[in-house]
């Protein structure tokens, strides 16, 4: 029982007055609830509050009440059963230390007046002290890279066991939306890992709040709140060489030629390009041609990309290739420049170098005229061709099959059939027709036809002519 200290409204009044009697001079005394201070209540509801020993003014009495909690007002409602009681709005909090205080003039309905100066600790639930953040890593305004070693981008210390599911809750982290949380220590440390890698040198803040509890309820003594940068790694990525490549033993993997790519890439050889760092795998996207290359890009390393062309580069042509400033690392950084380098491929032009006939030996001319004695009397008309490239097996057929023997001039000369070809040497060529007409009166004229460009006659290793190739035969008697 508690004695609030009681004050007469005046000395006149103290006595009684004619025909009234005395005033009740009795003070006004009080029992708070809890009564002994560091007490703990049972549960988040449990009421606290003041019986009085007489009525009081309500209104009065509610304006010198208060509880306090963790730096705040604690919200509730107030009730008047048998003096007033108070229920938290939210809950009591275990290990908060709560103040339930009644200061100020209080005011009986019987009139009485007296000041109030009263003060009761407590507790909810358990007195036990609130978690903290004992530790974090990495620290307020450190360095790191956008793929955290071992796949932690924070580190949550606390000093006692956490609700798991609270401490997630109240961590936000700008930028970092997708998230995994995995809980060590029995529940004391919490290792926040990202789905996928940061933004090279970008500021990330985080916050943790105070509704974080403790496994028994306790709610976070203290807000803290935090940032790193993502610019440990400042060497942004460049192209340091574009060399050709071959296929190496077996053709299992790919080599360097030990030649320059500006005009050292051959038939059948792919285009190496070699970066200062580990790339991300989307980056050879970012690799082209000018004039149009169809091909396809795959990774030699981790720092170097193959493009294997689909076809051979076209032969006296320049190519560039560009390596756009899209291109990035695997910390998501990008080349601060378009990459560019030119080069022509080590890929001649094949040609005739030589026509032979009975008469001569001719280095021809596309569209050149050449007499050739039909030998008779089936009509034999031969010519011997001497390529400016070895063929191979298959090209030797695929040539053959080719080329062409038509009239040309006049128009009634009969059609010569071929008879057989006979390649001498991987470059030479004797082709024979029979059925060739030949007049002393009249010349008579056939065109040889050799089909050029990609789809025409090939050496099979690349080079092929540039464009038709047409040799006039003119039909001689012998």
């Amino acid at each position: 029982m508690f004695s609030l200290n009681h004050r007469p409204y005046a000395a006149a009044l103290l006595l009684a007055l004619t025909g009234c009697g005395f005033m009740d001079l009795r003070p006004i005394t009080c029992s708070p609830f809890p009564e002994k201070q560091g007490a703990i209540l049972p549960s988040e509801k449990s009421p606290v509050g003041i019986r009085f020993n007489t009525a009081m003014d309500r209104f009065v009495t509610e304006k010198a009440f208060s509880v306090s909690g963790g730096g705040t007002q604690i919200k509730g409602d107030l009730s008047w059963p048998d003096g007033i009681s108070f229920v938290p709005l939210e809950g009591w909090r275990p290990g908060v230390r709560y103040m339930l205080t009644l200061s100020g003039t209080l005011l009986a309905l019987d009139g009485r007046e007296t000041q109030a100066d009263l003060h009761v600790p407590f507790y909810a639930i358990s007195a036990a002290e609130l978690p903290r953040l004992a530790a974090f890593s990495p620290e307020d305004g450190a360095s790191v890279g956008v793929n955290p070693e071992e796949g932690a981008l924070l580190v949550l210390r606390f000093s006692v066991p956490m609700n798991r599911r609270s401490a997630e809750d109240a961590l936000s982290m700008d930028g970092v939306s997708e998230r995994e949380y995995r809980w060590s220590n029995d529940g004391t440390e919490l290792e926040i890992r990202p789905k996928r890698n940061l933004s090279p040198w970008t500021v990330y803040r985080w916050n943790l709040g105070g509704k974080a509890l403790s496994a028994e309820g306790a709610p976070l003594a203290k807000e803290v709140s935090a940032s790193f940068v993502t610019d440990a790694d400042r060497l942004l990525p460049a192209v340091l060489e574009a060399v050709p490549l071959m296929k190496a033993e077996a053709g299992l993997w790919w080599q360097r030629t030990g030649l320059a790519l500006e005009d050292g890439l051959g038939p059948g050889q792919a285009v190496g390009i070699c970066f200062n760092k580990p790339m991300d795998e989307t980056s050879v996207r970012s690799i082209r041609f000018e004039p149009s290359l169809p091909g396809s890009c795959e990774w030699w390393t981790d720092s170097a990309a193959v493009f294997v062309p689909d076809r051979d580069p076209e032969p006296e042509t320049v190519y560039t290739m560009i390596v756009s400033s899209d291109a990035k690392d695997r910390s998501g950084l990008k080349m601060e420049n378009d990459y560019r380098t030119f080069f022509i491929p080590d890929i001649p032009r094949l040609s005739v170098i030589s026509l032979e006939t009975e008469y001569a030996v001719e280095t021809p001319e596309n569209n050149g005229l050449f007499p050739v004695p039909v030998i008779e009397p089936d009509g034999i008309l031969c010519v011997t061709l001497r390529f400016s490239h070895p063929f191979t097996v298959k090209a030797k057929t695929e040539a053959v099959l080719s080329l062409r023997l038509e009239p040309y001039f006049p128009g009634i000369i009969p059609q010569a059939a071929f008879r057989s070809a006979r390649w001498l040497s991987d470059d030479l060529l004797i082709l024979e027709w029979e059925g060739a007409k030949a007049e002393q009166e009249e010349a008579h004229y056939y065109r040889l036809s050799l089909p050029g460009g990609r789809g025409g006659i090939g050496d099979g290793r690349g080079s092929y002519f540039k464009e038709d190739i047409f040799f006039f035969l003119e039909a001689i008697k012998r």
